[in-house]
């Protein structure tokens, strides 16, 4: 006798089967699927193990058929992710590329002239012009900034901050003796052959021998971030990919070329953390950068505070390399200008953070073109001021315990 074939339980097995399939593949097609809107684009695999320390993220306006917005989207992120390398490797000062005569390249073969690349050749002349300005700014200082960022990372930087430990202030004290001194070092420009020679005294040479120190001497520091940005943004502008903006988490911002206006977040820093006290509107394309003396975000290390004798100290990237501390005047500072102000923008930023006074910081501001858009708050300010020397017109104001002041 024949059995009877389970079909009720068959039958029902594969209706089972079939919706764990078709709830497989909606899954996978809303997780593929893609609506019009930014999206942070990440960088290639290829380019990922060199560039992913970099700081620099791309937002990217996508809109049409979900399949055409995957595709654009991954043909922006091989763009960015090699225009990125290309001056990520470039620009570095610390690793040298076979083939590339970059700032590492330089740094390994002092009093050597080195052909570079004309766009590496116009940076370092623009920097080296900044550096000559002695406002704030010193291209050979990286044995000073990578002792800060040394000691900004660690778990428990009070042991080592030089308020608290001696040792430390003397080191600090004599690098920037060293720095201080002219003659110390140089940038040889051959315009006729695009060569740039670095120029290192031997004192030196012998002084960081002596005290091991293996930082490199020329080291865009502090404006590092701004010229790459600028560089990656106008090598993308050019290629017509303008749908987007460009930012790092040092607080530098560039828009490839939208039209419109954008708004910016001014900030001040409360008990909660930083927070948002107004707005700016800036006229597209633009650049923005902003500073904060505690890290803008939870997650962002490289930033404490120590507190001597009822006194807070805020320690944070832009160390005053006229005496290897930081000036404790500036909470929280923003500047708003032009996509081509990038560099510019975070060099005043850094000459802020050198100066010594209140009064010092205003007279600066108030020099600024007008195209420029300034705002900041002041350290120990306990009238809560929103200092600018904009026109008022241009901030809107979103915390009412906050007054708007032009200087």
């Amino acid at each position: 006798m024949k059995q009877k074939k389970p079909w009720p339980r068959i039958i029902a097995f594969l209706i089972a089967v079939g919706i764990a399939i078709a709830s497989f593949t909606i899954g996978i097609m809303q997780y593929a699927h893609r609506e019009t809107g930014y999206y942070e684009v990440g960088y290639s695999n290829a380019a990922n193990a060199e560039v992913y320390d970099s700081s620099v993220h791309l937002l990217y306006y996508a809109e049409g058929g979900s399949s055409f917005i995957r595709q654009h989207l991954n043909e922006v992120q091989r763009v960015f992710s090699d225009d990125l390398l290309q001056y990520y490797r470039l620009l570095s000062a610390e690793k040298t590329y076979e083939g590339l005569n970059n700032i590492a390249a330089l740094n390994a073969a002092p009093e050597q002239a080195l052909k570079v690349d004309a766009v590496l050749y116009a940076v370092l002349k623009d920097a080296y012009a900044r550096h000559e300005m002695q406002e704030g700014y010193h291209l050979f200082s990286g044995a000073l900034h990578t002792e800060w960022q040394s000691m900004r990372y660690l778990e428990e930087p009070e042991q080592t901050d030089p308020l608290l430990n001696d040792d430390e202030a003397e080191f600090l004290k004599v690098l920037t003796s060293q720095l201080a001194r002219k003659e110390q070092f140089s940038l040889e420009f051959d315009d006729n052959n695009s060569t740039v020679t670095l120029h290192i005294s031997e004192e030196y040479r012998n002084w960081t021998e002596q005290n091991e120190i293996e930082a490199p001497v020329l080291d865009l520091n502090l404006l590092h971030d701004a010229y790459l940005l600028q560089l990656v943004a106008m090598r993308m502008t050019a290629q017509g990919y303008t749908d987007g903006y460009l930012y790092t988490e040092s607080g530098i911002s560039i828009s490839l070329g939208k039209q419109g206006n954008m708004e910016y977040s001014l900030y001040a820093v409360g008990e909660s953390g930083v927070e948002t006290i107004a707005v700016t509107a800036l006229q597209q394309p633009a650049a923005f950068c902003s500073f904060t003396v505690v890290s803008p975000t939870e997650e962002r290390y490289g930033y404490y505070k120590i507190e001597l004798e009822g006194k807070p100290y805020y320690r944070h990237p832009y160390v005053n390399v006229k005496n290897g501390s930081f000036s404790n005047v500036l909470m929280t500072a923003a500047l708003g200008g032009t996509s081509e102000q990038a560099v510019d923008l975070a060099y005043v930023m850094l000459v802020l953070n050198s100066l010594e006074s209140a009064e010092a910081v205003a007279e600066y501001v108030s020099a600024l073109p007008q195209e420029i858009i300034s705002a900041y708050t002041l350290q120990n300010d306990t009238e809560r001021i929103l200092y600018t020397a904009s026109p008022a017109e241009e901030i809107k104001m979103q915390d009412i315990t906050f007054t708007l002041l032009e200087i």
